[in-house]
Order: C-alpha cells, then sequence, then structure tokens
C-alpha cells in the first residue's frame, strides 16, 4: 500500500506503540486512585504532560498548561464553548456578541460556531482566499464585541498556513478581553510551534496527526486563562484535567500521544526536511495536466491538486483499486456529501473543487512511492470519464 493522506491519520511509531504497550499491561490502573496501582498510572499521565509541554515550550506554570482531551475536536469544542460561556452573557435581544472563524476551518471549529449562531451570537467568517487570513476584514470588522477568535494555524485541505500573529495583535487592539483560539492540529510536530509567538489563549492538537495512536489530544491553555477563569468545562464529571476535562484520562493513548511528542521533537528537523524534499518531487512528477491549488504559504506536507474535468470520487476510487490512499478532504466530511467549504473559499469554482485531491506526505514516504501514484494518476486521468460540462 501507498500511503498519502497523513493529514487524514498517520501510522502509529514503533515508540508510541510501545508506551500504549507498556500502559495497557503494566500501569492500568485509574490514575484518579489513591494506592499503587493508581499511583503508577498517573505517573505515567504526567510523564506524558511533560513531554507534551515541552512540545510546546512550557518550562514553568507560568507558560501555559496543558489539558489531555480525547481528541482535537474535543479540545476545539473545549477552547469555543467553554470560553465563550465563561462570560456568562444572558440571553437578550439582539447579538449577545460576534464570534469570528476563518472561512473553510476544520468542522470542528465551524460547527461549535454555528451552535453560537443558534444561541444568539452573531458569526463572521474571515475570508481566506488564496490561502490567506484577510487580516483587513479582521481589522474592518473588530470591535468591543468580538468575544471569540478561532483560526487554524495550517489549512488541512490545502496546506496553507495562516498569519495567526497578525490576527491576534489585530483582534488585542480592538478587543482586549476577547478569546484567541488556535487550531493547530495539522502544524503540530510539523513546524515550530510556539505559544506567545502566536498569541493565542488556548491551542489544540492531536495525537493521531503525529504518528501515534486515536483517541487522545491536547488543549494547550496560557496561564493568564486559567488564572482569570476564562475557561469553563463543557463535560462534567468528576473534575479531571484540572476541572476543565471531567472523566478518566485515556492513559495508554496518553502514554502513546507522550512518546510521539517526545519523538517528534527530537526528529522534527529532519523529518521537515524529508518532507519538503518528497513535496518538491512530487510537484516536478504530477502529470502536465494536473494544477497545483498553491497557497500564499505552504506547509510542504500538504498538496492539493486539480484534475481535468474528473471527479475527485471517481478518481479515488481508482487509485483505492491500486492501494493508493489520497483523499479530496478532510475525512471528518469525507462523507458529507457537498463541496468542499476549505476550496471554496480559497477561491476555486465548486466544479474545480468538486475535481481536487489532497496529497498529505510523511518523512517515510519516497520518490518511487511518488513515482508509482503519478504514474497511477497519469493512467487514471486517460481513462475515467469527463464531468459532462
Amino acid at each position: 500500500m501507498i500511503y498519502l493522506d497523513n493529514s487524514a491519520t498517520t501510522k502509529p511509531s514503533d515508540a508510541s506503540l510501545n508506551a500504549m504497550r507498556e500502559a495497557l499491561s503494566e500501569c492500568w490502573g485509574n490514575p484518579g486512585s489513591v494506592h499503587r496501582a493508581g499511583d503508577a498510572a498517573n505517573a505515567l499521565l504526567q510523564k506524558a504532560r511533560r513531554s507534551a509541554e515541552a512540545a510546546f515550550c512550557i518550562r514553568r506554570p507560568a507558560d501555559g498548561s496543558i489539558i489531555f482531551t480525547s481528541g482535537g475536536s474535543e479540545a476545539n469544542n473545549l477552547a469555543m464553548l467553554g470560553s465563550v460561556r465563561a462570560k456568562n452573557r444572558p440571553e437578550r435581544s439582539g447579538s449577545r456578541g460576534t464570534v469570528m472563524i476563518g472561512d473553510g476551518e476544520h468542522a470542528s471549529v465551524e460547527e461549535p460556531a454555528a451552535q453560537l449562531s443558534r444561541e444568539g451570537f452573531t458569526v463572521l467568517h474571515v475570508p481566506t482566499r488564496g490561502g490567506r487570513l484577510d487580516l483587513d476584514f479582521i481589522r474592518e470588522h473588530a470591535d468591543a464585541s468580538l468575544i471569540l477568535c478561532a483560526f487554524m494555524l495550517v489549512n488541512n485541505e490545502t496546506g496553507a498556513v495562516y498569519d495567526i500573529k497578525g490576527a491576534a495583535d489585530i483582534v488585542r487592539a480592538a478587543s482586549p478581553k476577547a478569546f484567541i483560539h488556535c487550531d493547530a492540529v495539522q502544524a503540530f510536530m510539523k513546524m515550530s510551534l510556539i505559544p506567545k509567538a502566536l498569541g493565542a489563549d488556548s491551542i489544540s492538537v492531536s495525537s493521531h496527526k503525529i504518528y501515534a495512536p486515536k483517541g487522545a489530544g491536547a488543549l494547550y491553555v496560557t496561564a493568564e486563562v486559567l488564572r482569570a477563569k476564562r475557561l469553563v468545562p463543557v463535560i462534567y464529571g468528576g473534575g479531571q484535567e484540572a476541572g476543565l476535562r471531567s472523566g478518566t484520562e485515556n492513559v495508554p493513548a496518553i502514554a502513546a500521544f507522550g512518546a510521539a511528542c517526545d519523538e517528534g521533537m527530537r526528529e522534527l528537523s529532519a523529518r521537515a526536511e524529508a518532507v519538503k524534499k518528497v513535496s518538491s518531487y512530487l510537484a516536478k512528477k504530477l502529470p502536465e495536466e494536473v494544477r497545483i491549488n498553491e497557497p500564499a504559504d505552504r506547509l510542504a506536507g500538504i498538496v492539493n491538486i486539480t484534475l481535468p474535468d474528473i471527479r475527485s470520487e471517481t478518481v479515488l476510487n481508482y487509485l483505492s483499486g491500486r492501494d493508493i490512499c489520497v483523499s479530496a478532504g478532510s475525512a471528518c466530511s469525507a462523507h458529507s456529501g457537498g463541496v468542499s467549504r476549505a476550496l471554496t473559499a480559497f477561491g476555486l469554482p465548486e466544479n474545480e473543487a468538486d475535481c481536487s485531491l489532497r496529497i498529505s506526505l510523511s518523512h517515510e514516504n519516497t520518490k518511487a512511492e511518488i513515482d508509482e501514484f503519478c504514474a497511477a494518476l497519469k493512467e487514471g486521468i486517460n481513462k475515467l470519464c469527463r464531468k459532462s460540462k
């Protein structure tokens, strides 16, 4: 199998799987229990927390904290819904406040925003045409009514890298008390990630995007947010994770996540260089009939292409039959049946968005795999039926 869908999920590394097996077999107690088995599980949990903190450059409590979740979607919901509900704004006629998100965000940001809209908040979508977060739009619409902004750092379909710091600076000047959240799921362990450099109050990440199994994620939260209680839970129960995420922690998945963080930090530069090389090779080998949808600034591991009047679903099925895995966009929205909002926000007409594929690369992908993929893609373009215009 040739796997080129690493933005959907990554193959767990040996280090992460070993950490998970150890937790399952040797530290299976409840980390909240006050006995030997519980202490062992809690020690493993805290070890993973230290690893995640190091990945976020947290060296002391004043730098912020890590809240473990079940994944990136839960972390996004906690940040968005938890920050707005912490403000305790009453129901009233008219808008209860303004929420700003990027156009073409992941569903786990788009859907919480839609829920806030149903609750009486005004939701604005910041244009992202060409892979740029429209800072002029933010500047024009940011005012004292703005209570929440949520922007992804790297777009999961186009690979566009957005100027989060520029957006945060504008928001802070217009509405100092607004909560700023960054979805860094696609950026984590793929590029340098320093919270202070982004200017965000919270940052979400996910384990299965960094070569660990599914079932764990994390929300970085600044110390100021925690101190001022600007975030409240959306899941209630036993008060785990500093009272912000109740439910017994998934220690095996979190242990694997911690191991992946350690491994990813050690290999960050080498992995990034390997991905950059294979991405450049892919760009040269793609059939000439294919167009790369190139953002202003792109993470090398995500390449979005548009095919010549052939539906992406048709090509996906063809490639799958050749044991080649790519995607037409976010795995979380793969069965929605609609045209990708991320691609139309990027500027593609609907008919072109319907003919686009995402290739997402790993440091383990080889030039030989790229050769085989490009040959199969070329063959499919020559064989498959075109859309009627």
